[in-house]
């Protein structure tokens, strides 16, 4: 279940149940409340009738002399008794001679003495002796019931409260906490459901931010392979994706600084390396010229064209060190241009066949696409190609070498294969001979046969025309490059 509808669930719910709770409340506490209200009056209406009801039991009491005395016990507690106690009245019964009371006593006294009011009883004699009167909140009933030979009964009913004041005071008296209970139910309703729906959504919320924060806590201790396992499919499922994804890039730019460090510390061995041989030359022919061991102006002038020649190369190799930073900086010289890529490839292996020629070079142009139109700088694409066959020339072991071209369509790709049938490499070595300064084996190892920045400077420069190369396997185990760019258009011929 999402977060969302977890939220959305729960604001549901926190109106619903305090309202059902609520009313459930209010029904227990009204069914509580009517409970104890047994034989009260709400009304006038009910006032009259309860007070009719007394006074008629009592007369039916007092005319009927001839009762048992099990039928006056269930009078007294079964039908009058309960009914005063709860509403707060007594009943007196006198008996009566000629109308007049016989003595102060009553002959049968219900409810409390605290009702009886005798102001209310003169107030009553002086109006004739019978019907109501009321004063301060209380009231009397009395009723004359004639017998034979001039006796008879007097009932009197009091009342601490008037029918007007029986509501208000009764609810003041029973029904004032009713709010006060509702309110606490409800206050108590409010937070146990706040606090269930809490545990039901932040639960859900607590638990991933404890997953994710693990996760930061590896990745900063620097465990770059540690991966989130997230099975909920919930809003936090993308977030643990992304940081995976994030952790992944993040060790591969931490793996590509240290391989730039490592090329780096490589770059400068390298640097070393190669400019000591050809500064060691150099000083040992100045030192030589200085102390006389060339004699002879003939011996003289080769010295001096051997100190030439070595400072050929070490200028030939900082130009390339200084290209090659510029290539790194992406501070390139590139002029692209729609090149037909046949009239390219065969003027350029004409010129540097012969250019090369007495070095033992052979070129064998094989099957080369027509009309196709590369989008390319043709300095730079003259240099790449340059490069690699300057790389055959150094390493071969016989005194000729023989270079081959041939070009292949690959859907919207030209494949340009460049192979000579020198050495080889290992197949430990193909994937490294785009590495600065890198000699696959001891006979590659001379300085005398480059500075291992002719195949780096090809990748780069290649990389740049939005393509790719790399190295394989001759045919006939010499040393096969491989050169990928995209078609710019077709030339129809």
């Amino acid at each position: 279940m999402t977060i969302r509808r977890r939220l959305f669930i729960s604001n549901i719910l926190m109106i619903v149940i305090p309202i059902v709770l609520a009313l459930m409340l209010s029904a227990l506490l009204a069914l509580l409340l009517w409970s104890q209200f047994d034989f009260k009056f709400s009304s006038n209406q009910d006032y009259y009738e309860a007070r009719d009801s007394v006074m008629q039991a009592a007369e039916q009491f007092v005319t009927h002399p001839e009762a048992s005395q099990s039928e006056r016990v269930d009078f007294v507690i079964g039908r009058v008794k309960k009914l005063l106690a709860n509403n707060d009245m007594a009943l007196r019964v006198y008996g009566t001679f000629d109308g007049q009371k016989v003595g102060d006593t009553p002959e049968y006294s219900l409810g409390s003495e605290e009702f009886v009011d005798p102001s209310l009883n003169e107030a009553l004699n002086s109006l004739g002796g019978t019907g109501i009167v009321g004063k301060n909140g209380r009231e009397l009933y009395v009723s004359q019931i004639p017998g034979e030979d001039g006796t008879g009964y007097r009932i009197e009913l009091y009342s601490t409260r008037t029918p007007e004041d029986t509501q208000d005071t009764r609810s003041s008296h029973h029904g004032g906490w009713i709010p006060v209970a509702l309110l606490l139910g409800m206050i108590a309703v409010v937070f146990l459901t706040s606090r269930f729906l809490t545990r039901f959504v932040f639960q859900k919320i607590r638990q991933p931010l404890e997953i994710l924060a693990d996760g930061v806590n590896q990745i900063r201790d620097g465990n770059l392979d540690y991966r989130i396992r997230y099975a909920r499919k919930d809003e936090f499922r993308p977030v643990c994706e992304a940081f995976n994804e994030m952790a992944g890039r993040l060790k591969e730019s931490v793996w590509a600084v240290q391989k730039q460090e490592m090329n780096r510390k490589e770059l400068l061995a390298g640097i070393s390396h190669d400019l000591r041989s050809p500064l060691t030359s150099i000083k040992a022919y100045s030192e030589g010229l200085l102390d006389g061991v060339a004699k002879t102006q003939e011996a003289q002038h080769r010295y001096v064209k051997m100190i030439k020649g070595k400072a050929e190369d070490i200028d030939h190799m900082v130009s390339r060190l200084f290209l090659f930073s510029k290539m790194d900086l992406g501070d390139y010289p590139n002029y692209p241009e729609d090149l037909y890529l046949r009239e390219e490839l065969e003027s350029f292996f004409r010129a540097v066949a012969e250019e090369h020629a007495e070095q033992g070079l052979i070129v064998a142009l094989g099957r080369l696409e027509e009309g196709v139109t590369l989008h390319a700088d043709p300095v730079q694409f003259r240099r790449v190609l340059a490069n690699i066959v300057e790389n055959s020339l150094k390493y071969k072991e016989r005194p000729e070498v023989t270079v081959s071209v041939e070009t292949f369509k690959r859907g919207d790709a030209l494949r340009i294969e460049v192979e000579d049938d020198g050495p080889g490499v290992t197949d430990e070595a193909l994937p490294k001979l785009f590495d600065v300064f890198y000699r696959s084996d001891a006979s590659r190892s001379s300085p005398n046969r480059g500075s291992g920045l002719g195949l780096a400077i090809s990748e780069k420069a290649i990389a740049f025309m939005n393509g790719r190369i790399w190295a394989e396997h001759g045919r006939s185990g010499g040393l096969r490059i491989v050169i990928e760019l995209p078609i710019a258009a077709d030339k129809e011929e």
